[in-house]
């Protein structure tokens, strides 16, 4: 077997040299690869604790009185405060900040109810693809021209025997 002989051979020549770099540089390799796992961590926690706010909030509304939600950013953060009435009476994430604070400048007539659908900004509604098939397709392949003498006899029927 000529090809387990090179393998032999090329282990033998730069072994010694792959056996130094990685002593060398191995633990750096390590920190390295632990530092790019580092982030996407952070993130997928952050993520995890944060949960679905927005959806734990039209649950709080659901179960209050006249219940509503408006989304307010505060320090570049989106909350959700949930009314009773026109009284604010929660916040999803919880926040140390005030009511007054979230609602400074917050218009109230935006405020969503728990059964109410919405609709994002009109810049991110979904559109359809331009080229998706509708439900009407070219003349080209809806109709067939016959051949001359094509279709002037009827099919005979299969006979038995």
């Amino acid at each position: 077997m000529p090809g387990k002989s090179k393998a032999v051979g090329a282990a033998l020549k730069y072994g010694p040299l792959v056996y130094t770099a990685a002593q060398k540089y191995g633990p750096q390799v390590v920190e390295q690869l632990k530092g790019q796992r580092e982030p996407a961590e952070k993130f997928v926690q952050d993520k995890v604790a944060k949960g679905n706010q927005r959806k734990k909030a039209l649950q709080h509304a659901g179960t209050v009185v006249n219940g509503s939600i408006l989304q307010v950013f505060y320090k570049n953060k989106a909350h959700w405060i949930v009314f009773s009435g026109d009284e604010p009476i929660a916040v999803h994430p919880p926040t140390s900040a005030s009511y007054n604070d979230l609602l400074q400048h917050a218009d109230l007539s935006k405020r969503v109810l728990p059964g109410q659908r919405t609709s994002g900004p009109a810049s991110f509604k979904r559109r359809k693809p331009a080229n998706r098939r509708g439900g009407t397709k070219p003349a080209a392949s809806t109709y067939r021209l016959k051949d001359e003498g094509e279709g002037d006899t009827p099919p005979t029927p299969p006979t038995l025997g």
